[in-house]
């Protein structure tokens, strides 16, 4: 089974604090949110919340490295795929701005709070997020040795790339004026042209 940087015991309580978590870490700030509201929003007092982390710290660490593990699955599809460069980014596109949209506390959380997180995990999640990146990055490669995309700092393509679709956190509303698949196909024309 991949890491999913979650503790063995009682995964789906665990799951439901991370969600709690990242719902107020990204709605709050990191600085500004207590255990002590996460146990409220969870039901418990912030001394049980010590059965499943050590400490705030440990909890955001949880939450990004879960949402690393979604980004993770999607670069070892990236790999994996031979399909046309065109086609395979499409898909990149799509499934990664719907992973975000998905869960948007989470990442929303690793977008925007990342400049919380300790120094001892730093090393780590950086790991797995260069993990991604290199998909990415091998990705456009192959579309432009093969003629699909024009050639071009891969490096940069892929950064930019990425930011395009991590974007879509900050701009797109459920209730605005393009709906999600619109707001998606936006971002996938977008890249591949």
């Amino acid at each position: 089974m991949p890491d999913s940087g979650l503790p063995q015991t009682d995964r789906p309580r665990m799951a439901e604090l991370l969600d709690i978590a990242a719902r107020l870490f990204n709605e709050k700030g990191y600085k500004a949110t207590s255990l002590a509201e996460i146990g409220d929003a969870l039901g418990m007092n912030k001394a049980s919340l010590y059965y499943y982390v050590k400490s705030k710290d440990d909890l955001l660490a949880h939450v990004i490295y879960r949402a690393s593990q979604r980004l993770r699955v999607l670069a070892e599809g990236i790999a994996e795929n031979r399909d046309d460069p065109g086609s395979a980014l499409s898909r990149l596109v799509r499934t990664h701005c719907n992973t975000i949209l998905d869960h948007p506390d989470e990442f929303g959380t690793v977008i925007f709070q990342r400049r919380h997180i300790a120094s001892t995990v730093l090393p780590e999640i950086a790991e797995r997020e260069r993990v991604y990146f290199d998909a990415v990055k091998d990705l456009v490669a192959r579309g432009a040795e093969d003629g699909v995309f024009r050639r071009c700092d891969t490096g940069i393509a892929a950064q930019m790339l990425l930011d395009t679709m991590n974007g879509i956190l900050r701009w797109y509303r459920p209730d605005g004026r393009l709906s999600r698949d619109t707001a998606i196909d936006e971002i996938v024309a977008f890249a591949t042209h």
